[in-house]
């Protein structure tokens, strides 16, 4: 015995008005703004971010760069007797230190007598060593040596005269820039100088 089949019929066949087609594309047309604008506000706000980091990423090298070289500064096994901060003003440093040894301070590797310069109108610190001179960082607003005393006390007038670069123990370092899209970066620290 064969089972029969019953067959539906489709009467309407009408389809979607003119009507209901525009308020379907109307809706879609919100839903797409809405998610174009969240993707295009979080992208602008990674990119934000990613730059903010990479530039606080520079700071942090070159301010770890320049306080290992701070640290050093003084170094003399073969007592020689030079001046270990030859020039110390609230936008340059010079360290300079006998790092290998070798009763000398003419050494590039490791650099001896580095030079630390904040140029103002340029926004730049650059670093001059035996090697050359190289800006290491850009965008600043402010970047100030301050130096003080195994006290804690500011030593007076800048630049520092050869009596009171004797006594430096300390050196702040006080910056403050921004980011290529504006974004401030403030940072500041006080650095012991270990040979001194």
């Amino acid at each position: 015995m064969a089972k029969k089949r019953k067959m539906i019929s489709i009467t309407n066949r009408r389809g979607m008005t003119l009507v209901e087609m525009m308020v379907s594309l109307s809706i879609f047309g919100v839903i797409m703004a809405v998610v174009f604008g969240f993707m295009t506000s979080t992208r602008r706000s990674y990119d934000d971010t990613r730059e903010k980091i990479h530039y606080q990423q520079s700071v942090r090298a070159v301010v770890s760069l320049l306080t290992r070289e701070i640290r050093s500064t003084g170094c003399d096994p073969g007592s020689i007797g030079f001046d270990p901060f030859f020039l110390a003003t609230n936008n340059a440093i010079r360290c300079r230190a006998d790092l290998n040894g070798d009763s000398d301070i003419t050494d590039v590797n490791p650099d001896e007598d580095v030079t630390y310069t904040y140029n103002a109108g340029a926004g730049e610190l650059s670093r001059l060593s035996a090697s050359g001179n190289l800006v290491i960082l850009r965008g600043l607003t402010n970047w100030q040596f301050t130096y003080l005393d195994g006290n804690g006390n500011v030593l007076g007038a800048i630049p520092l005269n050869a009596a009171d670069r004797d006594l430096v123990r300390y050196v702040q370092i006080t910056m403050a820039g921004e980011t290529s899209d504006g974004a401030p970066i403030d940072y500041e620290t006080r650095v012991l100088v270990r040979n001194g």
